[in-house]
């Protein structure tokens, strides 16, 4: 067995939480009196730090960003977190993987309390051995939250492979130094177009993909 250690992404990769965070970036930014852009623009920084959205994305200053985040963390915490599903295959594919003796871990940007509640919500808790989020610093980067992931499962980052929908989780990996695959049900990669790394059309593929090591080496 190549891997010890299967890292998911949680937008875009376990579960759709489009609707709540499109919806907590819309309420955002009118209430910073900003214009709302088009749900593709939206839908575009989906995965990606929330710190970073708001002073890249939409131009806002270090403290106007920051207070942003703040408005989009008590929007989602009231409603969004609510408003999620699991991908269809999920809860099977993570069994099969525990049967199988891979540890199992989550690496998100998303702030780590959030991720935590939603997993539990979906019955899918006790699957994790590790749960790595965004603190409340907002300085975590996907490298260093893979890093943490292998080093509290004792793993070697050569061991470990992520799973991921966006370009965020694939720079991340590379960063990193672990693994890839991408999937493309989720917000990012388009099932229609290739890639120069292993990519799966639905949850219960990644077992095969991990079985024949059909991934890309960094």
């Amino acid at each position: 067995m190549k891997y010890k250690l299967v890292i998911f992404d949680f937008d875009g990769t376990i579960a759709d939480t489009s609707e709540g965070i499109l919806d907590s970036h819309r309420y955002t930014l009118a209430a910073m009196e900003r214009n709302v852009p088009s749900e593709n623009v939206l839908r575009g920084v989906i995965g990606a730090a929330l710190l970073e959205i708001y002073k890249k994305q939409f131009g806002f200053s270090e403290n106007q960003a920051k207070r942003a985040v703040n408005i989009y963390r008590e929007r989602y915490a009231e409603s969004g977190i609510h408003k999620a599903c699991l991908y269809p295959g999920i809860k099977d594919t993570l069994s099969e993987l525990k049967r199988q003796r891979y540890k199992i871990g989550i690496a998100t940007l998303k702030a780590e309390r959030f991720a935590s509640y939603m997993l539990n919500k979906m019955g899918i808790f006790e699957y994790f051995d590790v749960i790595c989020g965004m603190d409340d610093s907002d300085e975590y980067t996907k490298a260093r939250l893979l890093r943490k992931c292998c080093a509290l499962c004792g793993v070697d980052e050569c061991e470990a492979v992520l799973v991921g929908d966006s370009d965020s989780d694939l720079n991340g990996s590379i960063e990193a130094k672990v693994d890839f695959i991408g999937v493309t049900y989720g917000f990012g990669f388009n099932p229609d177009s290739d890639y120069d790394f292993c990519t799966i059309h639905n949850a219960p593929e990644l077992i095969s993909c991990l079985e024949y090591n059909g991934s890309t080496n960094h």
